[in-house]
Formats: C-alpha cells, structure tokens, sequence
C-alpha cells in the first residue's frame, strides 16, 4: 500500500506577515500545531497498518514543511530513514515559487531541529523539477513520480508531499478529474492499494481517505 498526505500547518497560515520578513518565503517550516498534526496522522497509519503490515519507507518532498512532517510520521512508524524524492516537489508556479529554490540540506537542519537530530536523509537522485512550472506540467511530474515510486521501493510507503500532490493521487486512484479536488487539508491523506500485473506500471485502487 500507498500513503500519500500533505504536510502540517505552515507558519504562514498562522502568521500572514512571516513571508515578508523572510529570506526563503517560498519554504515555511511547521508550526507547532501542524507538529502535532504530523504526529497524530503518524499514529494513525501506524494504527492502520497493524494487521496489514509495518511501513517500510517514508519519501518527502525536499521543501521544508515536507522533511518536518515527515520526521514526525517516521518517529511514529519507528523508522530512521527518509527518503527525499525531487519529484515531489511543490508545485513551482512564480505566484509561489518566485526564485529557483534552493532546498534545506537535511543534514544542516538536523543541527538545529531536534526531531531529525536521529534521522537518515538520503535523496533519491531524481532531477530537480524546472522552474518555473505550471500546474499543468506539475501534474504530470506528480503522475510519473507516483507511478515510479512504488516501484522503486515496493513494500507499504509513506509519501510527504503538498496539496497538489495528494488531489493528483486522488485523481488517479479514482479515476477523478484533475481539477475536481478543491481542497486538501493539512496532514489529509490518501492510502490505496498498488499492483503491478505487467511488473512495470502500478495500478492503484483507492481505500481509504482520512482523517
């Protein structure tokens, strides 16, 4: 199985001026809500997964939010390994995104948050995304990244991503149109089966949605 959810409450839901007073205004971290939100939707997969099997992988998209939510959900799971995947990345429109991003390195944050202090950080290898991206093309790298990712790793996963990313998976899980998700909130996520008859694209068919 597949989980994909989208990160915590950013500190710019809380604080509507955060983005003017910072040098990265395109990567907010977490606010201490959207930490116990992570938490929470951690003990909740893990709460799912007892009778199905433990997860094996947590994947995060490289922005901030993403490597924090997800420090979160592997203390929960017990796993000591993250997974940062580039094609998970948010989508990288001007009106969000207005430079090229620059990407925290995990191993210099762990300096300075706590909760990753214990974590791996390995990057998948994958390209970053170009900037700048419409949505259009966003949705077809989530596509390819989500099809990829399960057979990359195999086994039950977890994926961190944003709210684009989450309504892509709904998209192909149920056969839904793009533009039909209108909303995705914080640390909502969605789980569903994923099979392979050919051994080389996934097929996923949706089970669950929550919280």
């Amino acid at each position: 199985r597949m989980w994909v959810m989208r990160h915590g409450m950013r500190i710019d839901e809380q604080d509507a001026t955060w983005r003017e007073r910072s040098d990265r205004p395109y990567d907010p971290y977490i606010t201490s809500e959207g930490r116990k939100q992570a938490r929470m939707a951690g003990e909740l997969i893990r709460a799912h997964t007892v009778e199905e099997g433990a997860i094996r992988w947590v994947v995060s998209s490289p922005f901030l939010r993403c490597l924090q939510t997800a420090a979160e959900i592997a203390s929960a799971l017990g796993i000591k390994t993250i997974h940062v995947d580039n094609g998970l990345c948010e989508v990288l429109q001007t009106r969000n995104v207005a430079v090229r991003p620059q990407y925290v390195e995990p191993d210099k944050l762990k300096l300075t948050d706590g909760s990753m202090a214990g974590l791996v950080f390995t990057n998948t290898g994958e390209p970053e995304a170009e900037w700048p991206e419409e949505l259009s093309s966003a949705r077809v790298r989530f596509t390819k990244t989500l099809e990829r990712l399960p057979m990359d790793f195999g086994g039950n996963t977890v994926v961190v991503a944003h709210g684009d990313t989450v309504a892509q998976f709904v998209a192909l899980t149920k056969k839904v149109a793009e533009d039909s998700v209108y909303s995705v909130p914080n640390c909502s996520m969605v789980c569903a089966d994923v099979a392979s008859p050919d051994g080389k694209t996934p097929v996923f068919s949706r089970v669950w949605v929550g919280p």
